[in-house]
């Protein structure tokens, strides 16, 4: 078998010579002659093989990886709001805790708080069976009274209350609007224009930050405690309809602190200024002493609020601060003390 053709040889092979010349010229066979030019002759009849697709993944192989970066002015460009919040004061018992609560409004003023929202059950209202034994006065003129001259007024600072649909509110079932008088008797018997009522069970409250607004909802809501101190809150946000969602829930009522954040509402759970009660022992309620001094940013360029901080202060029980309390020497009598051993 000769040799493969050389380019010589095929120059020849396409020219018009016949087998028998061309065979004579490269000393090759007539045969193979033939051969080789009907071969030539397929391959140039053949379109030529177009190249495979090229697979789409390939060109994102070329693009470098880079990755968006959210400017910090987005998140970080606004002011801080600075707010106090207070709830579940019930004033006129024997449980309040005004000596805290006092406490509780001196940090606002030092600390530069002009508005304070109060989350209802401002005083303690009156039900035979369920505290006809801790209140000092049962009429509604005797705790709209009381509640004026005892609710601590700072200058500078302004309460904004809401009464809820227990306490206060059970003569607001009757058709008395507590909070309307609560706010009539401050400012006519005792000239205070610091205590504003906004709503009975719920008010909202409107932010806003160049053209946008969001929401802040105060509530009391009502009804027995939950398990976890998380769930009410949780639960009323679940429920709030679509366009309908606060930006900030502040929650009255359960007196346990907290804090979560679900479907875009930041929650905060109030404690309140009253040591537990009889009725709350004999419901296993626990009762948390503190208010809430609230830092947030809303955004200008979006209107979300992009940083918030609840910051809690908390207080013990009455007895931890007996011995910073002078006063009480004059009425908080010795525990009966019973000898159960030999002399």
């Amino acid at each position: 078998m000769k040799n493969e053709w050389t380019a010589a040889e095929e120059k020849i092979l396409a020219s018009n010579l016949s087998n028998q010349e061309v065979a004579k010229r490269t000393g090759r066979s007539e045969a193979a002659i033939r051969g080789k030019r009907q071969r030539m002759l397929g391959a140039a009849d053949k379109p030529a093989q177009e190249p495979a697709p090229a697979d789409p993944k390939d060109h994102f192989k070329t693009i470098p990886l880079e990755f968006g970066k959210i400017e910090l002015d987005l998140i970080d460009d606004d002011d801080w709001t600075r707010l106090g919040l207070v709830s579940d004061t019930h004033l006129c018992c024997r449980e309040e805790r005004l000596d805290a609560l006092n406490a509780q409004y001196d940090l606002f003023e030092r600390e530069g708080i002009a508005t304070v929202f109060h989350g209802g059950n401002i005083v303690d209202g009156y039900i035979p069976k369920i505290n006809g034994g801790s209140v000092y006065s049962s009429s509604i003129d005797g705790q709209a009274l009381y509640c004026c001259k005892h609710y601590p007024q700072r200058k500078g600072i302004t309460t904004h209350f809401i009464t809820g649909n227990d306490h206060e509110g059970w003569w607001q079932k009757e058709g008395f609007n507590f909070g309307a008088y609560l706010e009539c008797v401050a400012k006519e018997s005792f000239n205070r224009s610091d205590l504003k009522y906004i709503g009975h069970v719920e008010a909202d409250v409107v932010l806003k930050s160049g053209k946008f607004t969001q929401v802040m909802k105060i509530q009391h809501p009502g009804g027995g405690s939950a398990y976890a101190r998380s769930y009410k809150g949780q639960k009323m946000v679940e429920s709030f309809q679509g366009g309908e969602k606060p930006a900030i829930l502040v929650q009255g009522h359960y007196h346990v602190s907290g804090y979560s954040f679900d479907r875009n509402v930041h929650i905060i759970g109030m404690p309140g200024f009253q040591d537990q009660t009889i009725f709350g022992r004999t419901k296993h309620l626990r009762y948390e002493i503190g208010g809430v001094t609230l830092d947030f940013k809303m955004s200008s360029k979006t209107g979300a609020i992009t940083r918030i901080r609840p910051e809690f202060c908390m207080f013990f029980d009455r007895g931890f601060y007996k011995k910073f309390l002078h006063s009480d020497e004059t009425w908080v009598k010795s525990p009966i003390v019973v000898n159960t051993g030999k002399n």
